[in-house]
């Protein structure tokens, strides 16, 4: 009786009742036990009051009331999406690219608002020179999202060279090696398929490898090799990287005055004319141009990869820790480089300081700070306000 009044309901069930009575007396009274019976069985069950043997696993074993309420409120999460907040929690944490952050969440939110049933939430491509973000764009945007790496699908796509490399993607067919167990793809997205899907330097794949993600994203499912199964790609956002093209996109993404949507525009012509196959691209719902860092924003970010390197080691850097020339060489060094970027720099900074690290956490200290003494950097313990030098290493940034 969807969409009756429950009252008028009621009322014709009873004139029923009583149009039954008067034709046979033991088939209402039939009927009034039944109903009973079913009233109680109903009571007991959403009272929780049946046996043990026949209760719902989850009201005998959990707390089926409070688990359905969490489960249903984790279900809508994606269902909208705040862009602007979205964006303002990304940006906190991906430097130098504000405007690509802005333009992907307002995407994202259009998509998952959408809710497209026969194709992937989205399918995004970054541009751009190697070291500006990207990969790291991706796993945050997956924690930011859904609140854990667990959501977060890694393939280095440099490793899928040969067109026989689909196989450990897609699954191998019945009678190779391997053919017993899922591959690496669809095993992924049949455990946890509402996740962010990064293809990382998807231009070094073999095309054939390519022309085998059409079908994920175009018809929203994917074949495993193995047995023939569909695994949904339906919830998944593929985020694609790439270095192709990489100084023709930086002076694209310099151009402030185009939209975000015409930088897209050219970028994804720039992949065409680096022979990106326009099967792909025209399956490429939206293409972001990564722009080189520059300035502050090249601190920013070498500041927090040593923070990072420091907190391996169970350390800090102490408030204002690390000392601005080391800042400023590596704004000299990596200003109008193209090639290899802030990870270059990153391993740089950690083979200088690595030892000093491992002296500091040895000789028990919680803080460190770090000194540039000429072509040295002192990684310091602080104790209080007591501060001993722990190791001076031989520093050749300047060189990189």
């Amino acid at each position: 009786m969807t969409g009756m009044n429950p009252w008028l309901g009621r009322l014709l069930l009873l004139l029923a009742l009583i149009t039954i009575d008067h034709a046979s007396l033991p088939l209402a009274i039939t009927l009034v036990i039944g109903a009973g019976g079913a009233a109680i069985a109903i009571f007991l069950y959403k009272g929780s009051y049946l046996p043990r043997f026949v209760m719902d696993i989850l009201d005998r074993l959990s707390n089926k009331t409070s688990l359905e309420e969490a489960y249903e409120k984790r279900s809508q999460n994606l269902i909208t999406i705040d862009a602007e907040d979205l964006a303002e929690r990304v940006r906190a944490k991906v430097i130098g690219q504000d405007e690509a952050i802005k333009a992907i969440a307002q995407q994202l939110r259009r998509r998952i608002a959408a809710k497209r049933l026969d194709k992937p939430v989205a399918v995004f491509c970054l541009a751009g020179a190697p070291g500006v973000g990207k990969t790291h764009f991706a796993k945050i945007l997956s924690e930011e999202l859904y609140g854990a790496r667990s959501h977060l699908h890694f393939f280095d796509m440099s490793q899928f060279g040969q067109p026989h490399a689909a196989a450990s993607l897609f699954g191998q067919a019945r009678g190779y090696v391997g053919s017993n167990s899922y591959g690496a793809l669809t095993a992924a997205l049949r455990d946890v398929p509402n996740a962010v899907v990064l293809l990382d330097e998807f231009e070094k794949a073999h095309p054939e490898v390519h022309k085998r993600f059409l079908t994920a994203w175009n018809d929203g499912f994917i074949t495993e090799v193995s047995d023939g199964a569909r695994v949904s790609t339906n919830e998944a956002i593929f985020v694609l990287t790439t270095n192709a093209a990489s100084r023709r996109i930086a002076e694209i993404a310099e151009q402030t005055n185009e939209s975000a949507e015409e930088i897209g525009r050219l970028a994804k012509a720039a992949l065409a004319d680096a022979q990106f196959a326009p099967e792909v691209l025209s399956r490429i719902d939206d293409v972001f141009a990564f722009r080189p860092l520059k300035g502050l924003d090249i601190a920013r970010v070498v500041a927090l990869e040593i923070e990072g390197i420091a907190q391996q080691f169970n350390l800090k850097i102490a408030g204002g820790g690390i000392d601005p020339q080391i800042l400023m060489q590596a704004i000299d060094a990596l200003s109008g480089r193209m090639q290899g970027g802030v990870r270059d720099m990153t391993r740089a900074i950690e083979r200088q300081i690595t030892d000093g690290l491992i002296e500091a956490r040895g000789a028990g200290a919680a803080e460190i700070r770090l000194i540039q003494d000429g072509d040295k950097v002192s990684v310091e313990s602080v104790r209080g306000s007591r501060e001993q030098p722990v190791l001076n290493v031989q520093r050749a940034m300047a060189r990189q």
